[in-house]
């Protein structure tokens, strides 16, 4: 009876006039990034981004966009002034720009004849990766080429809003509604500079950042989606019960896992979590005491739990053997990659101990890839190599003299 309650409900939301028309408003607007489905590449974004920065493009726009940009990020720094009084012309954008250890920016701005170094990290919906921005902001303070520069400015881009000049480790927040107003200010400014497929380009971007990242809808597509739930309430409560995203990306995660390079092939799959270790570790011998069913005393885990997000962290175990001897071992080795990674310090207490954690995916960023689940495990292994994890506990397990 319940069955074919069950499917008389999805026959109705199925058959619904409303939900063809709210098909026709919601697809029928031709749009080149959504097309793309570059809507949440983070790359893509950069590399528009890149294109509106740099001075001498088809846009016409010179240093326009990059004084726009830091009108908004700067509205309570004095030296703002100066700056915008300075041709910046000479603007070199560099994408995805490597530091000494292999890090990757992923916008770089150095204006060499006016001493101004800008870095933009881009995140659309990803985390932060482990001390990523205290790396990047130490690369620029270090590097012989920008100690005399003297304008240095580090913004952290999302889509989420923050109090104006928000600092965030040393970075100046910024979000999409802040790019929003940059175009939206030079639409009005410079607009009939665009030539026309230029003024089309720039228009699909705003408005798929309008609906994409900063998620505003049409009033009119909310009501009918509201009248469509009220009348197919249960066809939808039972779509949604029997839909589990995260499961799917928990095992493409762990396709990811048996097809790197430099992860160890023992992989431990455990319900909700996975663990695993980095290839290449010397002496493996020496770190097996652990209650891990494969007796190391340190993993890798990646789990997701409920509604939370697919993540990694560093775990260690109590040792097998509960000896004194073996406890000081472990404390030693917590201590050492403790240090190695400059954590504050490891959760947990004297059975486990866990690192902090790193997102590797958030549940509203699974829309973006459309169910493609090659770019979806592209994603994943580009977000392992941006944590640092894997190569990280490599090294200090290695350098580990226990």
């Amino acid at each position: 009876m319940e069955k074919t309650k069950h499917k008389q409900a999805l026959l109705q939301l199925l058959m619904s006039d409303d939900l063809a028309e709210l098909q026709t408003k919601s697809n029928n607007e031709f749009n080149i990034f959504k097309v793309l489905k570059l809507q949440n590449n983070e790359i893509k974004h950069s590399n528009f981004l890149g294109w509106l920065l740099t001075p001498f493009e088809s846009h016409h726009l010179m240093d326009n966009f990059l004084k726009e940009l830091l009108k908004i990020a700067l509205r309570n720094d004095t030296s703002l002034v100066n700056i915008l009084l300075k041709d910046l012309t000479d603007a070199k954008i560099t994408l995805e720009k490597m530091t000494n250890d292999g890090r990757r920016m992923d916008i770089f701005i150095d204006c060499p004849r006016n001493k101004l170094v800008c870095v933009i990290e881009n995140k659309v919906w990803s985390g932060e990766g482990c001390n990523q921005l205290e790396d990047y902001k130490k690369y620029v303070l270090n590097h012989d080429k920008y100690k005399d520069y003297k304008y240095k400015y580090f913004l952290f881009l999302t889509p989420h809003k923050y109090s104006p000049c928000e600092d965030y480790k040393g970075y100046i927040r910024i979000n999409y509604g802040d790019i929003l107003k940059a175009i939206n200010n030079l639409t009005k400014q410079c607009g009939y500079l665009f030539d026309e497929d230029i003024k089309i380009f720039i228009n699909h971007y705003k408005k798929m950042i309008e609906r994409n990242i900063m998620g505003e809808t049409d009033k009119e597509i909310i009501d009918l989606c509201r009248k469509i739930y009220r009348e197919n309430k249960d066809a939808i409560d039972l779509i949604i019960e029997n839909s589990d995203d995260r499961a799917e990306i928990f095992e493409l995660f762990v396709e990811v896992l048996k097809e790197r390079s430099d992860i160890d092939k023992n992989i431990i799959v455990d319900g909700h979590t996975v663990k695993f270790l980095p290839k290449g570790i010397n002496n493996v011998e020496k770190f097996k005491f652990g209650e891990f069913s494969n007796s190391m005393i340190v993993n890798l885990h990646s789990l997701y739990w409920g509604k939370k997000p697919l993540y990694i962290e560093i775990a260690i175990s109590a040792p097998k053997d509960k000896t004194e001897k073996n406890y000081e071992r472990r404390n030693a080795l917590t201590e050492h990659i403790r240090n190695y990674f400059s954590f504050k310090k490891f959760n947990g207490n004297n059975e486990w101990a866990y690192s902090p954690t790193v997102t590797l995916i958030e549940q509203e960023e699974l829309s973006s890839f459309n169910g493609n689940t090659e770019q979806i495990k592209e994603y994943l292994s580009k977000q392992l190599d941006e944590c640092g994890y894997i190569e990280k506990l490599k090294d200090a397990l290695n350098s580990w003299q226990g």
